[in-house]
């Protein structure tokens, strides 16, 4: 076998794309799971986003001169999260994945990428072995939930005045700044909503699989959730709850949320837990 780590480019977005896609709905299916790529386009925005974005470092590997995957490190503030990593199925078990892997790390180290973090299909027993053999740490478990659409007057769509409380929120918070991130998503389907309270921001969430969450309070982050699902078409009505907030799981499944699958947040190098209600994203 031959196989080539090169950079990924737009030329080769729908290759990766439709790889992307076919990937996550064979490992999920034959788990007995629904993939989070819903469609051959969900999975070549996913990429085409990745690889557009300045804030990222996209590779794709060549097996036998062939597409045969991609691995994305995206680094808007101050962590790189890593993904989405796929492999063509018919290509799988030759060590593609942790070539991938072992490229992005790379880029990491030499970058002086200190923080890095991905979430983890906890059912795929595969890829659990291969992050912790690459000296990733499980952190906590989280729900992917569905919510419902519910009516919150108090939510609504941020704006840029807004960014200094979601700079405050996610500070302090999750212990990093995650202002250029939310900046960042808000020309794509994934904008962030704020909850205010007595004229004050005191929660925000970005809907999607993408996306992440913090507030001041359970019930601030519960009803920024419920609300923003009022504004999004349902393939991006998902949101992350971690297990370990029982709690707030608890208002989740009270107001009617699903639990569609457990992840698991994996970090390498240095960790802090989050110091209030929060939500992770796919990359951290």
């Amino acid at each position: 076998m031959t196989l080539e780590i090169v950079p990924a480019t737009l030329a080769d977005a729908e290759k990766l794309g439709d790889i992307c896609y076919r990937a996550f709905d064979d490992v999920s299916r034959r788990h007995g799971f629904e993939s989070d790529f819903e469609s051959p386009a969900i999975g070549l925005m996913a990429v085409a986003s990745s690889i557009r974005s300045e804030d990222s470092y996209s590779v794709a590997a060549l097996d036998e001169s062939v597409l045969a995957g991609s691995n994305f490190i995206r680094t808007p503030d101050d962590v790189g999260g890593i993904g989405p990593i796929s492999i063509d199925p018919d290509r799988q078990g030759r060590g593609i994945g942790r070539a991938l892997m072992e490229d992005v790390l790379r880029h990491a180290r030499e970058n002086g990428i200190e923080r890095v973090r991905l979430m983890q299909d906890a059912f795929n027993m595969g890829s659990l072995s291969l992050y912790a053999s690459l000296g990733f740490e499980t952190r906590a478990a989280a729900a992917l939930l569905v919510p419902p659409p519910v009516d919150v007057p108090e939510v609504r769509p941020a704006t840029p005045d807004d960014m200094d409380a979601v700079e405050r929120l996610s500070t302090e918070i999750y212990g990093v700044n995650r202002r250029r991130e939310v900046e960042e998503l808000a020309a794509s389907p994934f904008q962030a909503f704020v909850y205010e309270k007595e004229g004050r921001v005191a929660a925000y969430f970005i809907p999607g699989i993408p996306g992440h969450g913090v507030g001041e309070t359970e019930e601030a982050l519960a009803l920024a959730v419920l609300g923003a699902m009022k504004h999004v078409a349902p393939p991006f009505a998902r949101a992350f709850c971690p297990l370990a907030e029982g709690d707030l799981l608890r208002r989740f499944l009270e107001a009617g949320c699903k639990v569609r699958k457990v992840m698991n947040l994996m970090t390498l190098g240095h960790y802090e837990e989050p110091q209030g209600p929060w939500m992770p994203s796919v990359g951290f």
